[in-house]
């Protein structure tokens, strides 16, 4: 029975080609769309998983902060005997790092416990890391670092030079890091170096937040018990005694807490975390877009699939007259459906290789070829063509299935109003769907359109960023108007400038008040960087009042402070005035104040801002060239570095690019959203046209009496062509409040937002009203163009 089954399917798909391939092509590209989001949600949801002990790792954080203070970490363990080990990370940022073999490069790092290693189970490929990450001056390489700077050399016992200064000893190589981590390192540098390096009152320093601190917990229940021994275990660390400090300690502790590991990726967007993490609502974005691709796949299948299986009503009547059981009906056309969801599936794997490359392009991801042929790809698969083709099949089967036998033979064709109306409801469907993306689409297109064109309050074209560091930095800062002189030798070299940070970084955030604050007065952090006397002018920031730095005042201990750190500090009359660093230790004059600028993300406000005028603590050159092609620039600098800095690796990148880093992860949504976007509206005109191709049959004679009574094309192109336009036109406003809720929910995540205008939505609907008319016409001209005479004479 079952090999008659397939055979009637086979002879079925065969017998009518053009509803099969629109069926297989529409179904086809749906299930390829949602092979690569699944994959692509498989991997974001996979973060951290790699790890052993991933459910047992938490970090500890605030409610604003990701890092937190040296001395917490074996304080904590002492304190909890429900941790197993804690570890920490303090960043060491890029450096350049050079090996006795002349290699040259760009390696990131951080300082390291030795209990890393064990809780994130970092796996050795020569020599001991846990016993390498104990000892001052020693370094552990990841297996790419070992062979870009050694080769086939063994590392261990070689030295690396960094920043052409300190000079470390490898102990130890690791595996690399899986890429779904937030853990992403070339090198891990002991923590005894970073304690022999820093003064004391450094290290000991509770309220200095120098890194990130990781607690493996013994059990995963003992979180909520460590959780509410915090504030006993705060009071001890601060050393509370009085009423006051012991409050104080409690609201505190109030914003701390255990993150799990599994978190941090999609879930954190604190002060200063490890590096740029994605989020859940992309998660939920991407996930929707799949469920309403895969939908508007299986509305097509369902109407398609439903209109031929009306031709078949007679088959249906002989069958049951024959003594089939209704269940028998219902197997025979689920079979038939899920035959072609399986023949589709083939194909979207087929379409998912071919376009792999370019997904990886557009989504920022290195998902190889073949890579869907994992076992657990595998089952992702088989998952969905289980569920497309339970919801595809199991309608049409039962609707089938219901045909009365007698009614079925007598009738030469049944009527057709409870299946017209769900093909009109399923059409209105897939039309609110595809006009919604269209609108969301068009939405975030014009949000990354502000971030890439608003007024940020300095110049951030034309600006080149070169690293500096070692014996370059120190002939920089030896005579930095030689080098300058140098530079803006090149007519093509406007002006030169130095910072320790740029734009888009997380700066310093340090404690710093008026001389003579208020008493009981408490004042925020504010955000700090160090700059020279040109940095102003390379990034054309505005003065509202004051002066800037200069050489010629000697300003040894000055600052410069934006508006929003003047209102903060309580200054009427900032210029002139006195403020404590009390981080630093330091104390110095304002000799100015600027317009505030945008130095981080519009995804948040401007906050208060202090340059502290300190050359020697600056990273990097930032030159300000013309526009046009900045190659020979580029060269000549390089040939002007090697000059007065021979065998310096030149590192070099231009602010915009580094500042447009900033929105990639809503450059991502938008690209695949318009690619989505683009696809629903294909697969769901695909299913429209199928749809009108069927109209036109039905009414063969219909329209071949009309032509012989006088009709014209127009007058039949109408007839065929409006009851579908009225559909598509009302997905397309059941579409516009939808869309119009969500997207504003959307956009209240950030602090500089477009306005919503009612043209968006215009111009969505007439986009996709332009397509479907298109869509449609071209089979119902086709259709009124057909001879009368071979019209009347169809059967």
């Amino acid at each position: 029975m079952l090999l008659n089954y397939l055979k009637i399917a086979w002879r079925n798909l065969f017998k009518q080609k053009v509803y099969s391939l629109f069926n297989l092509l529409g179904l086809g590209l749906g299930i390829a769309c949602g092979l690569l989001l699944s994959l692509h949600l498989k991997e974001e949801l996979s973060y951290e998983k790699s790890f052993p002990n991933h459910d047992r790792i938490y970090r500890i954080v605030t409610t604003e902060w990701a890092k937190s203070s040296p001395p917490l970490a074996e304080e904590m363990l002492h304190f909890f005997p429900d941790l197993e080990q804690v570890g920490r990370f303090a960043s060491r940022g890029m450096q350049v790092v050079s090996s006795e073999r002349n290699e040259q490069g760009e390696s990131t790092g951080y300082y390291a416990d030795s209990s890393v290693i064990n809780m994130f189970d970092l796996r050795a490929v020569a020599g001991d890391p846990a016993r390498g990450l104990k000892e001052p001056g020693s370094v552990v390489i990841s297996r790419t670092m070992a062979e870009k700077f050694f080769g086939k050399n063994d590392p261990l016992g070689q030295k690396l030079t960094f920043d052409g200064q300190e000079e470390l000893w490898v102990k130890a190589v690791v595996e690399d890091l899986p890429k779904n981590t937030h853990l992403k390192f070339d090198y891990l540098v002991s923590m005894p170096t970073f304690y022999r390096d820093r003064p004391q009152e450094w290290t000991g320093n509770r309220g200095w937040m120098f890194g990130w601190t990781y607690v493996q917990f013994r059990q995963p229940e003992d979180v909520a018990k460590a959780q509410s021994r915090l504030t006993d275990f705060f009071i001890k660390y601060y050393g509370g005694t009085s009423e006051d400090e012991i409050q104080e300690i409690k609201e505190f502790v109030s914003t701390v807490r255990f993150q799990p590991l599994t978190d941090i990726h999609l879930k954190s967007n604190l002060i200063q975390e490890m590096s740029p993490n994605s989020s859940i609502v992309y998660i939920y974005i991407f996930l929707a877009v799949e469920v309403l691709i895969l939908l508007i796949a299986c509305v097509n299948f369902i109407n398609l699939f439903t209109t031929q299986t009306l031709k078949r009503a007679k088959e249906v009547g002989m069958r049951k007259s024959l003594g089939a059981r209704k269940a028998q009906v219902v197997m025979q056309f689920l079979g038939e459906a899920f035959l072609l969801t399986i023949l589709a599936s083939l194909l979207a794997i087929c379409l998912y290789e071919l376009t792999l490359p370019f997904y990886n392009q557009l989504a920022g991801k290195q998902v190889p070829p073949g890579e869907i042929l994992r076992l657990d790809n595998l089952l992702i698969i088989g998952g969905l063509v289980l569920v497309v083709g339970l919801l595809s099949g199991l309608f049409p089967a039962l609707f089938i299935a219901r045909f009365d036998p007698v009614a079925s033979l007598k009738a030469d064709k049944l009527p057709r109003s409870s299946a017209s109306v769900l093909r009109k409801s399923l059409i209105v469907l897939q039309f609110v769907v595809s006009a919604f993306l269209m609108i969301a689409t068009t939405v975030i297109y014009q949000q990354m359109s502000l971030f890439r064109d608003k007024q940020l309050g300095f110049d951030k074209e034309q600006v080149m960023v070169v690293k500096l560091y070692g014996k370059f930095k120190e002939k920089v800062l030896l005579d930095t108007e030689l080098f300058k002189n140098e530079l803006t030798q090149s007519t093509s070299v406007l002006a030169v400038g130095q910072a320790s940070n740029l734009i888009g970084d997380e700066l310093s955030v340090e404690y710093i008040t008026p001389l003579n604050p208020p008493e009981g007065k408490v004042y925020k952090n504010v955000k700090v960087t160090r700059v020279d006397d040109a940095y102003l002018d390379v990034l054309q920031i505005k003065l509202k009042e004051g002066r800037n730095f200069s050489r010629q005042f000697n300003d040894s201990a000055t600052f410069i402070i934006n508006e929003k750190a003047a209102q903060l500090l309580g200054l009427e009359n900032p210029v002139g005035s006195i403020v404590v660093n009390h981080t630093m230790g330091v104390q110095g004059k304002v000799v100015g104040v600027i317009r505030d600028y945008n130095f981080a993300s519009l995804h948040s406000q401007v906050e208060p801002l202090v340059l502290e005028y300190k050359p020697e603590w600056t990273g990097s050159l930032l030159l300000k060239i013309k526009p046009g092609d900045p190659q020979p620039t580029i060269a000549f600098v390089k040939s002007t570095v090697d000059k007065l800095a021979p065998n310096t690796l030149f590192s070099y990148q231009f602010l915009d690019e580094r500042m447009a880093s900033l929105y990639s992860k809503e450059d991502t949504m938008s690209e695949v959203l318009k690619v989505f976007a683009g696809l629903a509206i294909l697969i769901s005109c695909l299913g429209l046209f199928g749809l009108v191709a069927h109209e036109a049959r039905v009414r063969t004679k219909e329209i071949g009496i009309r032509k012989v009574l006088g009709a014209d094309v127009r007058s039949i192109v109408a007839l065929l062509s409006g009851d579908f336009l009225k559909l598509v036109l009302v997905g397309i406003l059941l579409a516009v409040p939808i869309a119009w809720y969500l997207l504003e929910q959307w956009l209240q995540d950030f602090a500089y937002r477009i306005d919503v205008q009612w043209w968006v939505f215009a111009l969505a609907g007439l986009a996709i009203a332009a397509v479907a008319l298109l869509t449609v016409s071209l089979q119902s001209i086709k259709a009124a163009l057909m001879n009368p005479v071979k019209s009347l004479r169809s059967e």
